[in-house]
């Protein structure tokens, strides 16, 4: 976690999630032969954020993972990516018994602990708890939703379709390891060797990044970061000057520009 990072009262209610729920007895040993973490530790870990990668270890999902009781998980995704990761399951259980069904919930992001169902963000602590509400009934006065997306981006947590692009991705270089998304002593999931490969055998090339923006210009289509005009990384996500930035480990002690302005690295 970043010492500045700001330290402030949220609660809203995120409209972008998704849940599916997946019953059956093979529904553990299923799910764990496909993810980045390890989902064997819901049992006392109470949630865990994990990924699905493509065999040449591309991201495709990236997801938290409950359980409330011994005969289901819970996944808790973006809705964009829904129902393609239902798809991909449905493909992958063969003759599992494992069954995916949709369920309908409320999902309430906090600073503080809401009670039942509620579980710390395993990512990073400055992004509170996530309140699972299946009978909807919690009313949300939406605050603090700017603080939260500072400390996201501060805290260099990826977003599901920004910086996480299916089929382009490497989850290494989007601060994967640090927020706890994948477990190197898990064992075999989809992916896992470039991955490992990527983490024992090789530096990595490129890394996100936090930087600042003095001014952000209304012409926003050139989404490159450049260093004395030669390409050398991406800009992802903007919010209120600040920005998440993959750029190349060789130009980080560079001037480095953004929309032709000025962009300070913050970490």
């Amino acid at each position: 976690m970043m010492d500045d990072a700001i330290k402030s009262n949220f609660c809203f209610v995120d409209k972008n999630r998704a849940i599916l729920t997946l019953e059956g007895k093979d529904r553990v040993e299923f799910l764990q032969a496909l993810t980045t973490n390890n989902i064997e530790k819901i049992s006392k870990e109470d949630i865990v954020y994990t990924a699905i990668l493509s065999p040449q270890g591309k991201y495709l999902y990236d997801f938290f993972v409950f359980s409330l009781s011994d005969n289901d998980i819970f996944i808790d995704i973006h809705k964009s990516r829904a129902g393609a990761i239902k798809k991909f399951l449905e493909f992958y259980k063969l003759n599992s018994d494992v069954t995916v069904s949709d369920r309908s919930c409320q999902v309430v992001i906090s600073s503080v602990n809401e009670g039942m169902y509620s579980f710390a963000d395993p990512r990073a602590k400055i992004l509170g708890w996530r309140r699972y509400d299946f009978k909807e009934e919690l009313k949300i006065q939406d605050q603090g939703f700017d603080n939260f997306q500072i400390n996201r981006l501060k805290n260099l947590v990826p977003e599901t379709g920004i910086e996480l692009i299916p089929e382009k991705s490497y989850i290494l270089e989007l601060n994967f390891e640090k927020i706890q998304g994948v477990d190197f002593k898990k064992g075999c999931y989809i992916g896992q060797e470039v991955t490992a490969r990527m983490k024992h055998k090789a530096t990595l090339k490129s890394r996100l990044h936090c930087g600042y923006l003095q001014n952000i210009l209304k012409n926003k289509d050139d989404r490159k970061v450049y260093s004395n005009d030669k390409v050398v990384g991406d800009l992802y996500s903007v919010f209120n000057n600040y920005c998440l930035i993959k750029i190349k480990e060789d130009f980080i002690d560079t001037e480095l520009t953004v929309f032709g302005e000025p962009v300070t690295l913050l970490n």
